[in-house]
């Protein structure tokens, strides 16, 4: 198979899908017909740079750990008009808050997350649980072993995070 044909049928991929598709998943799907697997990051980039250049309201993005076709969000304003239906993901302050305090210390205990936010997060946290941000990421290993939590790639995806080290440093963030 020709790496043009190979572009062509990841380009189709990602029109299609609804969600950010892994390199691993690539790979698997074009494996019985494509022999060089390992160029696939190449093509993918390849495609991305290609797209950057293109004065197209959409581009090929690395997002969640996976890539995606996506509008460039320059044109949200007209898109929320098209899905005014759907609800909007918002946040309160107390739930941002909790999300940072998440984001940046997991895996982190709920009494943690209590003592350095001052209040009680329990509410917030069900929250955020039910909107697929967070999820429980184990036990620590203390008396009565509470749930540890951690973002999620429903977290990445909402933020345009490829990976949690893309989050600025707590440094660069301003106190306004």
């Amino acid at each position: 198979m020709e790496i043009s044909e190979v572009k062509q049928i990841l380009e189709a991929l990602l029109f299609v899908s609804e969600r950010s598709l892994s390199l691993k998943e690539l790979k698997d799907i074009l494996k019985s017909d494509y022999s060089d697997t390992d160029n696939i990051e190449k093509i993918l980039n390849e495609l991305k740079e290609e797209y950057s250049v293109l004065d197209k309201p959409y581009e090929i993005k690395f997002v969640a750990d996976g890539w995606i076709f996506a509008t460039k969000p320059e044109y949200s304003p007209w898109i929320k008009k098209l899905f005014k239906e759907k609800t909007i993901l918002k946040l309160s302050p107390s739930a941002l808050e909790t999300l940072a305090v998440i984001a940046y210390k997991q895996p982190i205990v709920k009494a943690e997350i209590d003592d350095i936010r001052g209040v009680e997060s329990s509410g917030v946290i069900d929250t955020l649980l039910e909107r697929k941000l967070i999820k429980t990421v184990g036990r620590k290993e203390t008396l009565r072993r509470p749930l540890l939590y951690g973002t999620t790639q429903d977290f990445l995806k909402h933020f345009g995070l490829a990976h949690l080290s893309e989050l600025p440093l707590i440094s660069e963030l301003s106190h306004d």
